[in-house]
């Protein structure tokens, strides 16, 4: 079995952090900069906490992608560990098991002689009822 066959948690949920962040901040930027008018007191605390909320998502990305690497290779088991256990799976997959084929015995008991494979029946007094055939 494959060790830590699961990706590292890391670098997808630094690109999500990075790229929320990113579009908050553009968005914000974007409609800050292109109005006509003074901003009320209501209107420059939301674009200062939206700005602010990408810049902090931005930064919380740019942190767990290296953090979730680091924890990723502290999971890992030691490399002589590592290399023992790959060893192991090349031998076992270079000398797989042997199986032997299942002996097949006729109705007579006789070894050797293929029998007939069994059609299973109904039950005496069972009605089987054709679906393609309506009754009126």
């Amino acid at each position: 079995m494959p060790i830590l066959t699961q990706p590292a948690f890391g670098p997808k949920v630094a690109l999500i952090y990075v790229t929320a962040g990113m579009l908050i901040d553009v968005w914000t930027l974007v409609w800050y900069f292109t109005r006509d008018y003074e901003l009320s007191r209501t209107q420059q605390f939301w674009v200062i906490g939206l700005v602010l909320t990408g810049l902090t998502f931005i930064l919380l990305g740019l942190v767990l992608g290296p953090l979730g690497r680091q924890a990723r290779r502290a999971e890992l088991p030691p490399a002589d560990e590592t290399n023992a256990e790959a060893a192991i799976q090349q031998t076992a997959a270079a000398h797989p098991p042997a199986v032997a084929a299942p002996v097949q015995q006729a109705a007579t008991g006789m070894p050797g002689t293929a029998a007939a494979p069994a059609v299973p029946q109904a039950p005496a007094g069972t009605v089987i009822a054709n679906p393609t055939i309506r009754t009126t």
